[in-house]
């Protein structure tokens, strides 16, 4: 295996034989400057992502609830803006949330949307894994 594919997700994660979700997470990830933190809601990306007590992320990673990665994402963003204006960061993270497709239309669409409407900067993932 490509070491820069793993250098952001390891290998370890428990996803099914075949499964498309850590293809899509390593493309979007390798096309993204570091540095970089992972908002993801509670779904098949983060129950066979973070099997305690072992995590397959490399870099920075928050677990929200079914339904709020957007809602976390903008709370980093905000977090980030207070702490570039005091002086404290130089240079703010990337941010990618991830959400499947239950996440996100089923019950996730009013944080997404406020979180767009609001103008905070990330990226949203959603992923249809057809659950």
């Amino acid at each position: 295996m490509n070491k820069e594919l793993t250098k952001k997700l390891s290998a370890g994660h428990a996803t099914c034989s075949g499964c498309g979700i850590p293809a899509i997470v390593r493309t979007v990830l390798g096309a993204t400057d570091e540095p970089v933190i992972v908002s993801n809601a509670t779904g098949c990306l983060e129950v066979t992502t973070t099997i305690y007590p072992y995590s397959a992320w490399k870099i920075p990673y928050i677990h929200s609830a079914f339904g709020n990665a957007a809602a976390t994402a903008a709370g980093i963003d905000s977090a980030q803006k207070a702490l570039e204006k005091s002086g404290k960061i130089k240079k703010k993270a990337k941010i990618i949330a991830f959400g499947g497709d239950g996440g996100t239309y089923d019950i996730g669409l009013q944080a997404l949307s406020g979180a767009l409407e609001r103008g905070h900067d990330f990226l949203y993932v959603c992923y249809d894994n057809g659950g």
